[in-house]
């Protein structure tokens, strides 16, 4: 029994991951520029809430208390100029990639408990399956990696001297 309950203590830190996973995700949704980006997050974001829902269910239902996440998701005490910061430097690609990774460890959680074999066999067929998911998202989630629609393309900026002279361009920056 004290061999079981090692690794329902694993199965609860991998709870504590897929929190922490879905916070990745939804703080990046919230920082998204483009709609499609955006959605893609937070459905990243619930799916990694139902993930972390089942397993803390079937904790539960082994009177063994699941972990609790106190992290709040959000970013609650942001200022203008973090905000303004973090809509001029999105990066959609570094953001993904973050999320991409956290996925990573996660499958590492989860390929160390499924190895074990030790969990009843209703938690290692979940775990199988949301295993399978999180490598299909991983997928999903790298054809998301556009730039920024606010950042000006530097193809774009440069004219040529007739463009010039027919069209002058005058930037205009906030004061």
């Amino acid at each position: 029994m004290k061999k079981n309950y090692t690794d329902f203590e694993r199965l609860n830190r991998l709870l504590v991951a897929c929190f922490e996973a879905e916070k990745l995700y939804y703080n990046a949704a919230q920082d998204a520029q483009t709609t499609e980006l955006k959605r893609f997050l937070n459905y990243m974001a619930v799916e990694r809430n139902r993930m972390s829902h089942d397993i803390s269910n079937e904790l539960s239902s082994r009177d063994i208390e699941p972990l609790k996440q106190d992290a709040e998701k959000g970013n609650l005490d942001r200022t203008w100029h973090e905000i303004k910061e973090a809509l001029e430097n999105f990066d959609a690609k570094s953001i993904v990639n973050s999320c991409i990774n956290r996925d990573r460890n996660n499958i590492k959680r989860y390929d160390e408990l499924l190895e074990r074999q030790e969990l009843p066999i209703p938690i290692l067929e979940m775990l199988e399956k949301q295993k399978y998911q999180l490598e299909w998202y991983m997928k999903q989630a790298a054809q998301h990696t556009k730039s920024s629609p606010f950042k000006e393309d530097e193809k774009k900026t440069q004219v040529t001297t007739k463009d010039n002279e027919k069209n002058k361009v005058i930037n205009l920056k906030a004061m």
